[in-house]
């Protein structure tokens, strides 16, 4: 069931421009079994058949079942809820820098690979939802399946990239909300070759960032670092002194306190 429960978590991550699943998954310690797990060898998908499972549930579970929810809070406590998920990044990032520091001294271009990517989150941050049209497609042509293949892939191997937002780069792209729209309308022509986009990305990506962490694991966990960290800018919704930024802090302490809570134990 802990596994189901992630698995929301992640889904829940997933509809929100922003919010990093890749991130949820560091923060509960499976994403190096994550990367491990997705591939084609039979063996390891063997291996790993019920971990993937339960995830796969409760993935499911996070974007049909509670997309609808965190929608009603972004709409109602928009505030709030951005605050609540910083704090969840917050709380993480200490378990992130262990990660790095576990692998000795930061070197000179270290600390460039931690700088870059929080400079490009926050240039991300400032463009703010201007790339997202409000057409929403219902009908396929060969254009448009090859298209939602693509914003498909793309948001996939950027979901597994802790830091960065899956759903904040369908946003930039134009394909958000015809995505979302599809998946509260149960919209199975728009649904499936966006489906097998993701399957390309999370195959391929996971390829990747494996090789990554396997050959340069101090370098890749500072460019983690870095959009995680960055990440927290593209989440910050203003603020204002007054009763809803005070509600908003406390949302945000106690999430960093049951992130870290997670993240160390």
């Amino acid at each position: 069931m802990k596994n189901v429960f992630i698995g929301m978590v992640l889904g829940i991550a997933n509809v929100i421009p922003g919010v990093s699943a890749g991130t949820m998954a560091v923060i509960f310690k499976i994403y190096d079994q994550l990367l491990d797990s997705i591939s084609l060898d039979i063996e390891k998908l063997k291996k790993n058949f019920n971990f993937l499972a339960m995830l796969g549930i409760g993935v499911l579970i996070g974007v049909v079942g509670f997309s609808s929810i965190i929608t009603y809070l972004y709409e109602n406590y928009s505030m709030q809820t951005s605050f609540a998920f910083i704090g969840v990044i917050v709380g993480s990032i200490p378990m992130i820098y262990k990660k790095v520091s576990q692998e000795g001294p930061i070197s000179f271009n270290g600390i460039i690979l931690f700088i870059i990517p929080l400079v490009i989150m926050l240039y991300m941050s400032m463009q703010g939802d201007s790339g997202e049209n409000t057409t929403i497609l219902r009908q396929l042509n060969t254009m448009s399946m090859l298209w939602l293949i693509f914003a498909g892939a793309i948001s996939a191997f950027t979901m597994i990239i802790p830091g960065i937002s899956g759903s904040f780069i369908l946003l930039t792209i134009g394909a958000y909300t015809t995505i979302i729209t599809a998946i509260s309308e149960r919209n199975i022509l728009i649904l499936i070759p966006v489906a097998i986009g993701v399957l390309i990305g999370l195959v391929g990506g996971s390829k990747l960032v494996r090789i990554l962490m396997e050959n340069y694991t101090q370098d890749t966990y500072l460019v983690i670092l870095g959009l995680v960290v960055g990440s927290i800018f593209t989440l910050y919704p203003g603020f204002s002194f007054n009763a809803n930024g005070t509600s908003s802090i406390i949302c945000m302490t106690a999430a960093a306190i049951i992130s870290y809570y997670f993240s160390e134990n």
